[in-house]
């Protein structure tokens, strides 16, 4: 009866949808061995249908696995399903367990369940790899913990992949997961006496490419030393192209910035940053363009006379896509001091964009709000196009974080007033004062006790708009949530950390916000900002930031062929950790929050 159901169901007409697989240049996963390549699940229920026991499973297992190779995944799991369901664990021969596992994985990897992944796997990958279909239980595995960003984890499964089966993958594909390594003291290697010479020789690698991020000018030496090490070494190809992009030499820069008119003042503080960061290099040097007196038609010509090999800026979205890319050395490291607004014609190879964006801010925001366990937050912006812009990208973000759909809810203002009337209607306050009210008068005479409850379901609170919405929204905050609920735990962006502000204690105290890690308290260069603070007396800290970005984008001038090779390396910048993802800089901001008037790490 149960061989006749699943026969049913797999010949049903309705169609099946299945998720693209994480890593879209690699779609096909290996095959899982069937015992005979020609036979059809359908064939495979037939045998089953005539068998039993251990051999009733064994076609079973070779039906779903049928049905996976020909990508019919609801048919596989109809069957997985009820082997499970009739046939328990101890039944089945350790090979037949491993093999149930690896093709349930395979399921939920089209949904792109993969802790789910993870959980049937680990017996198969840890302590001990399976002897049955370790390719397919490393691959797999890979493939989890690159979805979820655990690229150490990845790292070591490829490396251990590798260690058994050396053609199991190119060169270029065991790149693309050890590139990604963060840190690689997390990397689980063969033991020394097990781990083969190409192994090491990668590991090797990795270790050199990391070091070269304490002084890019050691880079050459560290790979000229590891080529001497691994001379056949299929990584080759790898310091091949990193000594083509440090061959180029980077030591005359030319700057366009903002120097005079409306945008003087954020111009000129990106300068002073870009004149401290060449303090720290003096090879380097810097010819500053006011962009303001410029004809970016004359751009190729200027970058000859100073014969720059380096372009940084401009600052303006506008000015960015004033420039006719196509008219500039094609090998032209290029940094823009923003994204454009729109497509550009033309980019350069070496041309990315780096951007001191709330954007940025917001969407690591959802991503940390998302890790703290919180599932339901509640969203406050201005009744604006700005506003609604940023809640949008919050959302985006949001919703990325998660593979169904999970709610949050937004609160929008133009006035003071509208704040106040705007927390208490998200947090249900508003109608839990009416159904108080419809109760009394229900009641006549008799005398009704009550207070307003706040919503149970918003477990977190993220205001988009800058310090003067924060000081007034934070304290309506804690007004409206029930004495006897914990109080929500508010987040904001680093527009609710100014310089100098008289808030009384209360008005922003226990708020979270990200900011530029040198605008924090216990940074190694605090001493540096107090001193242009003091020097800048009109300064405030949004000047201060736009300096440690000019800082930053002198520092990344250096950087990115390093960057470029091995995107999960992280030079630590005076604006965030600092990353390239394609063509852009990625920033990683840091964590704070109030206490009373005080700022403490998180």
């Amino acid at each position: 009866m149960i061989i006749l159901g699943l026969t049913a169901c797999t010949s049903s007409p309705r169609s099946t949808t299945s998720t693209a697989p994480v890593d879209n240049r690699d779609p096909v996963l290996v095959d899982v061995p069937l015992q005979q390549q020609s036979r059809s699940a359908q064939e495979w229920l037939a045998v089953a249908a005539q068998a039993s026991g251990t051999a009733q499973v064994e076609a079973l297992l070779q039906a779903a696995a049928t049905f996976q190779r020909d990508q019919q995944w609801q048919q596989s799991a109809a069957i997985l399903g009820q082997v499970e369901r009739y046939f328990p664990a101890p039944s089945l021969t350790l090979e037949q367990q491993h093999l149930l596992a690896l093709l349930e994985a395979r399921f939920a990897a089209q949904d792109n369940r993969w802790p789910y992944v993870q959980r049937l796997l680990e017996p198969l990958v840890t302590t001990r790899l399976t002897p049955y279909f370790p390719s397919q239980a490393l691959e797999l595995s890979i493939r989890a913990a690159a979805a979820q960003g655990q690229w150490e984890q990845a790292a070591t499964y490829q490396l251990q992949w590798l260690n058994t089966d050396p053609d199991a993958r190119t060169p270029e594909q065991v790149w693309d997961v050890l590139k990604m390594i963060r840190n690689p003291n997390n990397l689980s290697l063969p033991p020394t006496g097990l781990r083969t010479r190409e192994v090491a020789g990668w590991a090797g690698l990795i270790q050199q490419l990391h070091r070269a991020r304490r002084n890019p000018a050691d880079l050459t030496q560290l790979i000229t030393q590891w080529q001497q090490d691994f001379p056949q070494h299929p990584g080759q190809f790898v310091t091949a192209k990193l000594l083509t992009l440090t061959a180029q030499p980077r030591q005359r820069v030319l700057v366009l910035l903002p120097l005079t008119g409306q945008y003087a003042e954020q111009g000129l503080a990106v300068q002073d940053g870009l004149v401290k960061g060449l303090a720290r290099l003096p090879h380097v040097h810097a010819q500053f363009v006011d962009t303001n007196n410029l004809d970016f038609a004359t751009l190729p010509e200027l970058l000859q006379q100073h014969q720059a090999d380096v372009l940084i800026g401009p600052l303006l979205k506008p000015n960015i896509t004033q420039i006719d890319a196509s008219q500039l050395p094609q090998d032209l490291p290029w940094l823009t001091l923003n994204e454009p607004s729109g497509e550009l014609q033309h980019v350069l190879p070496q041309q990315h964009f780096f951007a001191l964006d709330t954007e940025t801010e917001i969407r690591q925001a959802a991503t940390f709000i998302a890790q703290q366990g919180h599932r339901h937050p509640l969203i406050f912006a201005p009744a604006n196009n700005r506003g609604q812009q940023l809640t949008d990208v919050f959302q985006q973000a949001w919703q990325a974080q998660f593979a169904d759909h999970a709610a949050l809810s937004v609160g929008l203002y133009s006035t003071t007033e509208e704040m106040k009337t705007a927390v208490q209607e998200q947090l249900g306050v508003s109608d839990s004062e009416a159904r108080i009210y419809q109760v009394k008068i229900a009641a006549g005479k008799i005398i009704v006790d009550a207070q307003p409850r706040s919503r149970a379901d918003i477990d977190a609170v993220y205001l988009v708009g800058g310090i003067e919405q924060t000081r007034l929204l934070k304290p309506f905050i804690d007004v409206n949530i029930a004495a006897f609920m914990t109080p929500l735990p508010v987040y904001a962006n680093s527009g609710s950390h100014t310089l100098r502000n008289n808030l009384s204690e209360n008005d922003l105290d226990n708020v979270r916000f990200t900011d530029a890690p040198w605008l924090l308290p216990g940074h190694p260069e605090q001493r540096e900002l107090e001193q242009v603070l003091a020097q800048r007396t009109h300064w405030n800290y949004s000047n201060a930031r736009l300096a440690a970005f000019g800082h930053d984008a002198l520092l990344l001038s250096q950087y990115l062929p390093l960057l470029q090779t091995m995107p999960g390396l992280a030079a630590n910048g005076l604006t965030g950790e600092l990353r390239v993802q394609q063509q852009q800089i990625v920033r990683q901001l840091q964590w704070a929050r109030f206490r009373g008037h005080e700022v403490v790490s998180r």
